[in-house]
């Protein structure tokens, strides 16, 4: 049984000149399984996700001192060895968004 089956069955059961039946135990057991399975995935993925956001923004800082760091001089800074350092915290940070993004969007495309 799925979702969509037991959908059927609550709204058969809601209908005005339906009979009331409750489910069997089979499908009750089923649907608490879910849930529990639900419940452990969000439980196990929640420190992932608090890293990749403290992960964005120990980059975001770090970019944000590099590129502040010599802002005096900007043609200087622009040929000098600091643009790697830079150009790796600004890939550090966008690759940070897009993974926590990702992570984010579907649950809640899901609700």
């Amino acid at each position: 049984m799925n979702d969509t089956q037991l959908d059927v069955i609550l709204k058969q059961m809601a209908a005005a000149d339906a009979q009331p039946q409750l489910p069997s135990a089979r499908q009750i057991w089923f649907r608490a399984e879910i849930q529990r399975k639900a419940r452990q995935r969000q439980r196990i993925e929640r420190p992932l996700l608090l890293m990749r956001g403290f992960a964005a923004v120990i980059c975001l800082v770090v970019f944000a001192m590099l590129a502040f760091w010599n802002l005096a001089e900007p043609c200087k800074t622009l040929t000098s060895w600091y643009v790697v350092p830079m150009a790796l915290a600004l890939v550090a940070v966008l690759t940070s968004a897009i993974l926590a993004w990702s992570a984010i969007e579907p649950r809640q495309q899901r609700k």
